[in-house]
């Protein structure tokens, strides 16, 4: 007799129903497999955050150890209309009496005035040759041109000099052909060379600059700023003046007299230490969280290397000792750090060489070991990357054994549906051998009760 196509059918044995509930038990192995990945994953999601919070108390701790991070200064002027002032850590506290006398200019000429049909050149070798600085630009002008063919000339790309051009048109419609430097100073003066029958008187060329009071300047010598330092004369081609006072920048603004002073900026150190304060705090967040996901021993063993290097004692470096000198507390209900800024400011006012010292000694100092104790967790190769180096073959291993275990459970499916199917098979059989008993007794009964 022939196998049923779908097994169940003729028996009204649930194949497909037994084999899925067998497969569920057989899948156990493979679901524990899976939360076991989970869990891994999550470890390795763990050390990354908190090899991430590691690396910003670390990048905290490197702006304590520079030095100029103590040594900042900030600069004032006692009218910016005069000149605004700026500072770097070269610069000494002080105090500077300015008088600016003359700004920089940027050197402008002006040829004489001329009708806008006017031509200039037309003979061979005839050119002008504009220079600023090592730079030229040779204008050909062997065919005839206007000014204003001229300045379009000049205004092209391949002209590096600086050197702009401009058409001034008077009210009697008259032009004049300005020519101006980009950038101020006498050495960056307008220069005028000419070739051919072009000269000096072809277009008669001139200065145009004026000092404060509308006057023409005497010289080009006068386009320099002019100042006086304490006394001292100063002469500079620029109004940005960056090398009279050691670390001190001034942009001259307008002829006047004030006062530069710097003085130590302690808010750089201030927020250095606050974004210490910050991160650390963030630390203890993080290793209080991930305590039911990371290795005890790794968080215990970070608990104690920062306990230890925040209570270990600084000595022989300066005044100072603990970082308790400095604004530093821990809250007993958190025990998390705070932090009063205006400890420290005052700890710089007092010895500020102790304070650089206290932190950024290349020995000894609290930055430069807590540096170096950080540096062995999230370092390359470092002792977290060694443990996610082993949390994520474990991954690997978990996915080969959960693609194995799955290959045999489609073996191990496959074999329980060829069983039930050759039960199903044998089940059909029997009930049609029955059948056909029961019918074979029904004739015999009818028989025996006829020959009665």
């Amino acid at each position: 007799m022939p196998s049923l196509s779908s097994p169940g059918i003729g028996s009204g044995l649930d194949v497909a129903g037994i084999v899925s509930k067998l497969m569920e038990v057989e899948r156990q192995p493979l679901v524990r497999l899976n939360q076991k990945e989970a869990k891994v994953q999550a470890e390795i999601s763990g050390y990354g955050s908190l090899k991430s919070s590691l690396s910003a108390l670390q990048a905290s701790v490197e702006k304590l150890g520079d030095a100029s991070t103590f040594q900042a200064t900030q600069a004032s002027s006692s009218d910016n209309d005069i000149f605004f002032i700026s500072s770097t850590t070269d610069a000494v506290t002080s105090s500077y009496d300015v008088t600016v006398t003359r700004l920089a200019q940027q050197h402008k000429v002006g040829s004489s005035e001329f009708a806008d049909t006017a031509t200039f050149g037309g003979a061979e070798d005839d050119s002008l040759t504009l220079t600023m600085g090592e730079t030229s630009f040779t204008l050909d002008i062997s065919t005839e041109m206007t000014l204003s063919e001229i300045q379009a000339a000049i205004n092209i790309d391949g002209n590096t000099t600086g050197i702009t051009a401009s058409l001034i048109t008077g009210d009697d419609g008259n032009q004049t052909l300005a020519l101006t430097s980009d950038t101020e100073g006498y050495d960056n003066r307008v220069q005028l060379s000419f070739g051919g029958a072009i000269d000096a008187s072809t277009f008669n060329f001139s200065m145009l600059n004026r000092d404060g009071d509308d006057v023409l300047l005497a010289s080009e010598n006068d386009l320099d700023a002019s100042l006086t330092v304490d006394g001292v004369t100063v002469t500079r081609s620029s109004n940005s003046i960056d090398d009279v006072i050691e670390g001190v920048t001034l942009n001259l603004k307008t002829v006047g007299q004030a006062k530069a002073t710097v003085s130590l900026d302690p808010t750089v150190a201030t927020s250095a230490m606050g974004n210490f304060v910050t991160a650390y705090n963030n630390l203890k967040t993080q290793l209080s969280s991930l305590g039911s996901t990371v290795g005890g021993g790794v968080l215990r063993n970070i608990e104690s290397q920062l306990r230890s290097a925040m209570n270990t004692s600084v000595s022989g470096l300066g005044e100072y000792t603990y970082l308790t000198e400095f604004g530093l507390s821990t809250n007993a209900d958190t025990g998390k750090l705070e932090f009063d800024s205006s400890i420290m400011t005052t700890a710089m006012e007092e010895n500020p060489d102790s304070v650089i010292s206290f932190f950024s000694d290349s020995d000894g100092g609290f930055a430069t070991k807590l540096d170096t104790m950080l540096e062995g967790f999230v370092e390359t190769d470092g002792i977290i990357d060694t443990i996610l180096e082993g949390a994520s073959a474990r991954v690997r291993q978990i996915s080969i054994s959960r693609e194995s275990f799955e290959n045999r459970l489609v073996g191990i499916e496959k074999r329980y549906q060829q069983q039930f199917a050759a039960l199903d098979t044998l089940m059909v059989n029997m009930n049609t051998t029955s059948e056909f008993l029961d019918r074979q007794l029904d004739a015999l009964a009818d028989f025996a009760v006829r020959k009665s």
